[in-house]
């Protein structure tokens, strides 16, 4: 059994962090945060625990003068059990923190509140030396909402169920046939209930895979079928995954989707690109919302003890009612100054438009990290 314990302490000092229109003032936080984890390794069992949690200091536009609270907890739970022939594994999660960092909706990137996200997998699955195996996966998931006004941020508990079998045609190609059911409860009596339906195909290649999803999901307010395409390609010095693919809606129509992931390694670093586009339907505001996402990094080793690192990002929710867009630009410099300790310092400058208008926001943070 393997006991980590890890200190981070972190200033930042940032102009309309929230993304305001019109701007808000400045602020400044000081975020002390303190994780704890315990790894525990037999050749049949694994079990992991995180727990962390953050004392911020903070002065900003937000709160009364200079406030202090404990804040950002966050719990990570799994224990996997597996033999040759059966896999069992169980995780859990807790998650607290400001919605703009937890959203998984550009729309709500911008928003004010704190999200609470919680939940629960267990999975199981025998017959794996077979040709064919079963498998059983059921799923927890609840989101919580506080201190916010936005009347789009509506808490919901989600429950789900699969059951599927994976095929083993050969050394080289796999398949897999599933059918799962969730139903989600919205906070304001909505509940929505849809059927998951999943065949595919998994084809292994001298220089990577190949794959084949389709996907049938029917449900209380839309249908949909989405058949996707990837390929990955192993380099000696670079990984490319491809993805494309259509979507049909019986409320939205058709529309193409798919994505590309490069890593390609460099004699002193490394540069990642990643482009995706992504369709779902509304069904409160009876619209389809097209996602685009490009983001780009790259990360140079200037010596042993430092390096730097320069990412870019890009996001497009473009919706009948509204485009949101957003852009993120930054620099780190990074450098080992001890034993199992660092110093990151660096800059971010952020940019929105939506409807509401345009909004900026220029960052400097100082980061020193110890681990024991």
């Amino acid at each position: 059994m393997r006991f980590t314990f890890d200190v981070e302490q972190r200033f930042e000092y940032g102009r309309n962090v929230d993304l305001a229109v019109p701007a808000d003032g400045s602020s400044a936080i000081s975020a002390t945060t303190l994780t704890f984890g315990i790894l525990s390794e037999t050749p049949l069992d694994r079990f992991a625990f995180t727990a962390s949690g953050a004392l911020v200091i903070e002065n900003s536009p937000s709160t009364t003068g200079t406030e202090v609270e404990f804040d950002r907890p966050e719990v990570t739970v799994a224990y996997t059990r597996e033999i040759p022939d059966a896999l069992f594994g169980v995780t859990g999660r807790y998650l607290r923190g400001d919605v703009a960092d937890l959203t998984d909706d550009l729309a709500d990137a911008d928003a004010v509140g704190t999200q609470i996200d919680y939940g629960a997998t267990i999975t199981y699955e025998a017959l794996r030396t077979s040709p064919v195996s079963i498998f059983v996966v059921g799923t927890y998931d609840a989101t919580e909402y506080e201190n916010t006004v936005d009347p789009g941020l509506i808490g919901s508990d989600t429950l789900g169920l699969t059951l599927g079998s994976r095929l083993r045609f050969s050394e080289v190609l796999t398949g897999t046939l599933s059918l799962g059911s969730t139903r989600e409860v919205e906070d304001s009596g909505v509940v929505t209930d849809t059927t998951t339906t999943t065949a595919g195909l998994d084809f292994l290649l001298p220089t990577g895979t190949a794959s084949a999803v389709l996907t049938f999901d029917t449900g209380d307010t839309e249908d949909r079928t989405t058949l996707e395409l990837s390929r990955s390609y192993d380099f000696p010095s670079a990984v490319l995954v491809a993805r494309i693919g259509a979507t049909n809606s019986d409320l939205g129509g058709t529309d193409v989707i798919g994505g590309l992931d490069l890593t390609q390694e460099l004699p002193d670093g490394e540069v990642t690109l990643s482009v995706a586009r992504a369709v779902s339907y509304d069904a409160a505001a009876a619209e389809t919302t097209v996602d685009t996402s490009l983001a780009l990094a790259w990360e140079r080793s200037i010596n042993a003890q430092s390096s730097m690192l320069l990412d870019f990002s890009w996001e497009v929710s473009d919706a009948p009612s509204e485009r949101v867009e957003e852009t993120e630009v930054g620099a780190t410099y990074s450098r080992l100054v001890a034993e199992r300790a660092t110093l990151d310092v660096g800059l971010r400058y952020r940019t929105r438009d939506d409807a509401g208008g345009r909004a900026t926001s220029p960052l400097v943070f100082l980061a020193l990290g110890q681990s024991f």
